[in-house]
Order: structure tokens, then C-alpha cells, then sequence
């Protein structure tokens, strides 16, 4: 049995945990730093706003796609072996955007830069499971769950201020990985793994690592973090903007206004998740979560200002914060040490793969329902993820 690394140590204490961190940082700034430069870039390189979008795409396009690779990899021959050059390569790509010539040099770095990051999110969250345990790894998660919420409400603020300077400035952000990267091989130290008996094969890592995950507490934990992001991508991220835009005639600012709202309440709720567990379970809160957003979806089709907006948005923000470390906390619970990252790397596939049918299942909702529809069929999940979790993390008596 692995030792607590961080038995007698505060995870705030920890200079470890806020390099840790600064990789999830690292990992989410590639999307919301070039979200507000879109329609800069479709003026520049002479493109439509559809292919616009191939900017975004390209970018989360590897996750679904190299993820689980990496985290065999990782569990295989050491995580910071694949964390370094995925930093690395992170940077170099991001940086040489900055300098793309034509829209399809642009795409290409895109690309490459998403294969670094590819892995970057998981390996955080299989560190920390790796050093903390019990009411050290809760705060180590909540805080890196409010770290998310602050720099999501932030990176788009500084990405939109670096244009106005250049529309290359933003894509130089990624060159931050640069100190990270040195931080990480002269500084940040990990747990040594147990040395097993016998070195195992391929096929013996696949099965234990399917074995651990197909329990049903694995699959509603899965579960929740599938329809959390799915929800997320397709009815907040994706609607709420153009029900407040189409229907409601509202500016691009009042819009980020009302997305910001719910990254502040992720920030600020996720930031309390260490006292609100000494209090009730995980589990008790992750269907409180449930709750919650099925009330903030329902209370959409009632507003008719767009500033109200900011209640169903808030809302959500409060829910992720329950939600989201409250489910990581316990997958890192039931992870094996061999195949940690392994497992970490189906947990942020399955959230690779929420985002991608959100948008899909909301536009099938609007298509058939109208915009009011999108919210209902979406509370109906809500409420579905909620009932299927229960079940699932019910004991077979």
C-alpha cells in the first residue's frame, strides 16, 4: 500500500499542488483565450463564420482521439515523461500560430497545439489523486476546480485585450508553458509508484484498467460528468447566447457578462466544497447539483430580460462546483495506482465526449422544439442523470 504522501502536510502549504494547478491553467487556456478573436480572425485570413469555427474544432478535435493513448502511456512509463513534451509541444504549436500565414497553417498548429493539451487535464487530476487522500485531496480538487472558474472568466478578458493589439498577441499565451515546464523537472516532486512483482503486459494493464472501471459507481460517476459538460456545451454555452442574442437583441458584452456570471459562482461555491462536505456526502451533493440545474433550465423559458439571464447562469456555475470535484474526488478514490492515469484519461474522454453531443442534442431539441425546447428536453436529462446516478450508486441487496 502507497504511502500518504502528503500526510502531514496542508495541500495549501504545498508548493506541489499550485504547480499542479498551474497545468490545468495551462490546459483550459486554449479555448476561452481565442474564443473573443474569432470574428478578428475570419476579417484576417478572408473566411466565412462557419469555417471559422474550424479553429475551435481542430483545437478539442485529439482529445477524443489521444486521450485514452496517453493515459496508457502515462501509466507506462512515468507521467511527467508525457507531461513535459505535451507542455512543450503545447507552447511551440502556440507560439507558431501566432505567426500562421494562411488559414490552413493556422489549422495545422491548432491541431498540434490540441494534441498537447490533450493530456494535460487528466495528468493534473491523476497527480493529485497520486499525493492526497481523504480531506487533502478535497481541497486540493475544490481549489483546482475554482482555479478553472476564475481563469475561464478571465482568459477571455485577456485575450480580447490582446487583440486589440494584435490578433497574433493571444496565441503567444501558450509560451507561458515555457516556466511551467522548468518548474516541473527542476521542482514539482511525485510519489514513486509501487514497483509490482512482475512487469504486466499490455493486455493484463487493459484488463485491470476495464476491470476498475466497470463497477457501477465508476459508470454514475462517468455518468455525471457526461451530462455535466454535455448540458454545459450544448444549453448554457451554446443556447443561452443565442436565446439572449436572437431572441433578445443583446450585445456580445451583456452575452459574456452572462457567462461570466457562471464561472464566478463555480469559483466561489468550489472554494467552500471543503466545508460543505463536512457537512453531508459527495454523493448528497452531486444530486443536490442535479437539482439545481434542472430548476435553472426550467425557469429559463419564464425571462423575458435578458439581465435575468444571469439567475439560470449563476445557478449552473453552483452545480458544476458541487458536481464536478465532488465526482473527481471520488474516482481518484477508486483508482489503482497502475493504471491511474489510465482511468483518469476514460474520465476526461467521457467529458471530451459530453461536450461534443451537447450542442448535437440541443440543436436535434431546437429542430423539432423550438428554443423554449432546448431547456425542457435539457431539464429532462437533468433529472434522468439524476435518477440513473441514484440508481447506479444504490447497493445490489
Amino acid at each position: 500500500m502507497q504511502p500518504d504522501f502528503t500526510s502531514n502536510k496542508n495541500p495549501l502549504h504545498d508548493y506541489n499542488l499550485y504547480i499542479i494547478i498551474s497545468v490545468t491553467m495551462i490546459a483550459i487556456m486554449g479555448g476561452p483565450s481565442i474564443a473573443p478573436i474569432l470574428p478578428d480572425l475570419a476579417k484576417v485570413f478572408h473566411v466565412s463564420s462557419t469555417e471559422i469555427q474550424l479553429v475551435m474544432t481542430v483545437f478539442f478535435l485529439p482529445i477524443g482521439i489521444a486521450t485514452p493513448i496517453l493515459g496508457i502511456l502515462a501509466d507506462r512509463v512515468g507521467i511527467k515523461k508525457i507531461l513535459v513534451p505535451s507542455l512543450l509541444l503545447f507552447a511551440v504549436a502556440g507560439g507558431c500560430s501566432s505567426f500562421a500565414h494562411n488559414f490552413q497553417s493556422l489549422l495545422e498548429w491548432r491541431f498540434i497545439q490540441g494534441l498537447g493539451v490533450t493530456s494535460l487535464n487528466f495528468l493534473a487530476l491523476s497527480m493529485m489523486s497520486m499525493m492526497y487522500r481523504g480531506k487533502a485531496l478535497t481541497t486540493a480538487m475544490s481549489l483546482n476546480v475554482s482555479m478553472i472558474g476564475m481563469s475561464t472568466a478571465i482568459y477571455p478578458v485577456i485575450g480580447g485585450a490582446l487583440a486589440g493589439f494584435s490578433w497574433r498577441y493571444p496565441f503567444l499565451l501558450a509560451v507561458s508553458a515555457f516556466p511551467l515546464i522548468m518548474l516541473i523537472l527542476m521542482v514539482l516532486k511525485l510519489p514513486k509508484k509501487p514497483i509490482p512483482s512482475q512487469k504486466s503486459g499490455l493486455k493484463i494493464y487493459l484488463q485491470n484498467t476495464w476491470h476498475s472501471i466497470n463497477n457501477r459507481t465508476v459508470l454514475g460517476l462517468l455518468l455525471v460528468l457526461g451530462s455535466i459538460f454535455a448540458i454545459q456545451s450544448g444549453a448554457f454555452m451554446t443556447y443561452i447566447p443565442i436565446l439572449a442574442g436572437v431572441n433578445f437583441g443583446t450585445s456580445g458584452l451583456i452575452i459574456g457578462l452572462i457567462l461570466a456570471s457562471m464561472s464566478v459562482s463555480l469559483a466561489v461555491v468550489a472554494s467552500q466544497l471543503g466545508r460543505l462536505v463536512q457537512g453531508t456526502s459527495e454523493i448528497t451533493l452531486i444530486k443536490v447539483a442535479f437539482v439545481i440545474i434542472a430548476i435553472a433550465l426550467l425557469i429559463i423559458p419564464a425571462i423575458h430580460n435578458p439581465w435575468l439571464l444571469i439567475v439560470p447562469s449563476t445557478l449552473f456555475g453552483v452545480a458544476e462546483a458541487l458536481a464536478i470535484p465532488c465526482s473527481q474526488i471520488l474516482l481518484a478514490g477508486l483508482a489503482v495506482d497502475n493504471t491511474r492515469s489510465g482511468f483518469m484519461a476514460v474520465n476526461a474522454t467521457v467529458q471530451a465526449v459530453g461536450q461534443a453531443i451537447g450542442p448535437v442534442i440541443a440543436g436535434i431539441s431546437f429542430g423539432l422544439w423550438g428554443m423554449y425546447g432546448v431547456f425542457w428536453v435539457t431539464a429532462g436529462i437533468s433529472l434522468a442523470t439524476l435518477a440513473l446516478f441514484s440508481f447506479l450508486l444504490t447497493p445490489k441487496r
